[in-house]
């Protein structure tokens, strides 16, 4: 079974359990509207391996020991408890005996005014012992939280450099001059990078977006706007013919179900709580979260607020919580398009230039539900049908098999794709793939039958893949396809949706 949640996001250990729930306490409610469904014995028995696991992640504040010790305070509580409840059965038959045989007992009085006594002292002591078992329970849930999920035995450990190149499609990245045609002579022209392209272009409008929502949300305009479409129904119709069901998600989700895919919705006063300790715990989080005016006074919106989702998968997981499913039904494959919301907290340098990387953009998104023994396999079907989607494009391509220190909470196996950007002169991702195993299905409830009897389950098994990211891939697109007449070709896999272009033209 497997274990879970990113210590990188949550409250360092060393914080005294009371102040924990002071600076936390609505998220706490948030998080048990759903309960998750831990496997303690299996986090204190394997203590030493999860450890060992959340290290090489770069999670250093998730402790499987105090999960262990807080499992054997909690089953002796229960034992306790236990113990003083068959207690107070014997005390209420032997009630009911001498209720009974009052007639007959000279002491009557007494001896039920002693029975009626040890009763009391039976349920005042149970009531204390189940204030301690909601205490400890809460500490147990909250602390197994913070454990991330398991790593593949071949994930390389490390960060972002120990990344392993699994394959390169395409050779642009050899090529310093822009293509003069398809022919592949090549210009003395250098490549530009995908902003000055899109202004040239006249397909994007930076300053508008800046000055209606601030920095780093834009305006398509023109052909750029068809552009976006134009991804969106190529991703949509491939994946539709690859046994994808379409959906169009909502784009906010409540906390509790943010959290419980792995994503940290991490509140101002938390920050403000953590102060220095902030850089024990991970980096921000990159949810917004929503205040709607008509539910500030709301207590269901105080313990549970919506959240602006960071991509499809959360909705399109969450949409089976709750629900046993029928094996009959997996791998159950859903494609989701929505607006995705990103802080983008600590992005910095050109990163933060034009379109690469911004608060908000469109993005259709790939998730499918599958039994536990074929997970694996399903991983290395949706990157093989992003290959797909990128090669027919025309794309230069790599595939990352991404380490430890990336996999983030929820992830046990992840794959990126980056395409090579020559007006960067850089591979930059543009899509990523991933097995989450049972992290999210434990998180929000969701079993399939097993062959063992009608009331026999497992967790499902989660996978996300990303089809199209469109700002990403139209700075592929435009720092790949452009020619040194300032035009840029469009791939012909697009252009059914382009309305008869072939180029997108400098604006006049």
């Amino acid at each position: 079974m497997r274990l879970y949640r990113q210590a990188t996001s949550l409250l360092s250990g060393s914080y005294a359990w009371q102040h924990i729930r002071a600076c936390q306490a609505s998220l706490v409610q948030a998080r048990t509207l759903i309960q998750p469904s831990f496997d303690y014995k299996f986090i204190r028995d394997n203590a030493d391996q999860l450890l060992e696991n959340a290290v090489n992640r770069n999670v250093h504040n998730a402790q499987p020991h105090r999960v262990g010790k807080l499992y054997d305070e909690y089953r002796a509580l229960v034992t306790e408890s236990n113990t003083h409840r068959s207690m107070l059965n014997d005390v209420s038959k032997k009630m009911a005996t001498v209720a009974k045989a009052r007639s007959k007992t000279a002491d009557f009085q007494s001896e039920m005014t002693k029975l009626r006594e040890q009763a009391k002292q039976s349920k005042q002591t149970i009531q204390t012992i189940k204030d301690k078992l909601h205490d400890v329970e809460e500490r147990l849930r909250y602390e197994a939280a913070k454990i991330p999920n398991l790593s593949h035995p071949d994930t390389p450990v490390g960060d972002e450099s120990k990344a392993r190149v699994v394959c390169v499609n395409g050779n642009l990245h050899t090529t310093d001059r822009v293509p003069l045609d398809d022919s592949g002579k090549l210009s003395d022209v250098e490549f530009q990078d995908h902003y000055d392209l899109a202004l040239k272009l006249g397909i994007v409008d930076m300053e508008a977006g800046a000055k209606v929502a601030g920095s780093r949300f834009h305006y398509w305009r023109g052909a750029g706007a068809l552009l976006e479409l134009a991804l969106v129904q190529y991703a949509m119709t491939r994946a539709v013919a690859a046994g994808f069901t379409p959906h169009i998600t909502p784009d906010a989700a409540r906390s509790s179900i943010i959290d419980a895919c792995g994503f940290r919705p991490r509140s101002h006063s938390e920050e403000e709580q953590l102060g220095s300790e902030a850089k024990h715990v991970g980096e921000a989080s990159q949810i917004y979260r929503m205040s709607p005016v008509a539910e500030e006074s709301s207590k269901e919106h105080a313990a549970d607020p919506l959240c602006l989702v960071a991509t499809a998968e959360i909705p399109l997981v969450a949409m089976k919580q709750k629900q046993i499913l029928d094996s009959t039904v997996l791998p159950m494959r859903l494609a989701g398009l929505s607006h995705c919301f990103r802080a983008e907290a600590g992005a910095r340098g050109r990163d933060t230039r034009g379109i690469y990387r911004l608060h908000q953009f469109t993005k259709v998104e790939l998730v499918t539900l599958a039994h536990p023994d074929n997970s694996e396999s399903e991983l290395f079907r949706l990157v093989e049908f992003q290959k797909s989607l990128f090669a027919d494009l025309g794309l230069t391509f790599r595939v990352l098999q991404m380490p430890t220190f990336e996999l983030g909470a929820s992830a046990y196996q992840k794959f990126d794709i980056e395409a090579w950007m020559p007006g960067r002169k850089s591979w930059g991702e543009i899509s990523s793939a991933s097995n989450c195993t049972d992290y999210q299905a434990r998180r929000l409830g969701i079993r399939v039958r097993t062959d063992g009897g009608s009331n026999s389950t497992m967790f499902v098994h989660t996978l996300n893949a990303t089809a199209v990211a469109v700002p990403r891939l139209v700075v592929a697109l435009l720092e790949s396809f452009q020619r040194p007449d300032g035009h840029v070709v469009i791939p012909t896999v697009l252009r059914p949706w382009m309305m008869g272009m072939e180029a997108l033209a400098p604006y006049k």
